[in-house]
């Protein structure tokens, strides 16, 4: 294979929403005002119920503030052209990088879609990940660094390229364990099979 391209992900810069910042500040204002006053009048003579009180309490705050809230499954940005990896080297877009520029590439690629999502060790997303939290950093020799978000449709969508990243490994822009992880081998077999092909490249 020649080239092989991923999907570019430019995600959306988190909005501020004063509402929610004051609805959090009176809820925590009312908490305390409402615990003074039960202290100061000794509501409760026992302070093991007034304890489990003010807990009830926080939890019902914490639900109106919408932290126990099923996560969203909109996805926060939009995707932008194509990440292209190919021997002669890596193009972003409509920039090409070619191999000779580059002093590192690091691909970090753990997400995939439908990869199983949870929040607040509660609730799990349906359709799982969308797949777009993997990044690719690079290096160029004119100490530039350039980063990336792109789209993986499964774990091990890498393996695809096996002859590509060995020939960034020909050239020192990844290590053995740089090439191990990114591909995602779990297996010995898998793993010392690769390793018999870089030792015939060296």
């Amino acid at each position: 294979m020649d080239k092989y391209s991923f999907d570019i992900f430019v995600k959306e810069k988190p909005k501020k929403n004063p509402k929610s910042f004051i609805k959090l500040i009176v809820s925590f204002l009312a908490v305390s005002l409402i615990s003074y006053v039960f202290l100061e009048f000794k509501i409760f003579k026992n302070d093991t119920f007034y304890y489990i009180f003010i807990g009830v309490l926080a939890t019902i705050v914490a639900y109106l503030n919408g932290y126990f809230k099923k996560p969203e499954t909109k996805l926060e940005g939009h995707f932008d052209g194509k990440l292209t990896f190919s021997t002669e080297g890596i193009k972003i877009k409509d920039n090409f990088h070619p191999i000779n520029t580059l002093l590192s590439i690091v691909i970090d690629n753990n997400d995939y879609e439908g990869k199983k999502v949870k929040d607040f060790g509660e609730f799990e997303s349906q359709n799982g990940s969308h797949g777009v939290n993997n990044r690719l950093t690079l290096k160029t020799k004119d100490d530039q660094f350039i980063e990336v978000d792109f789209k993986q449709k499964s774990l091990d969508e890498f393996t695809k390229i096996q002859p590509i990243l060995i020939s960034y490994y020909k050239n020192n822009l990844l290590t053995e364990d740089d090439l191990i992880y990114i591909m995602k081998f779990e297996y010995d077999i898998d793993k010392n099979e690769l390793r018999k092909k870089l030792r015939k490249i060296i």
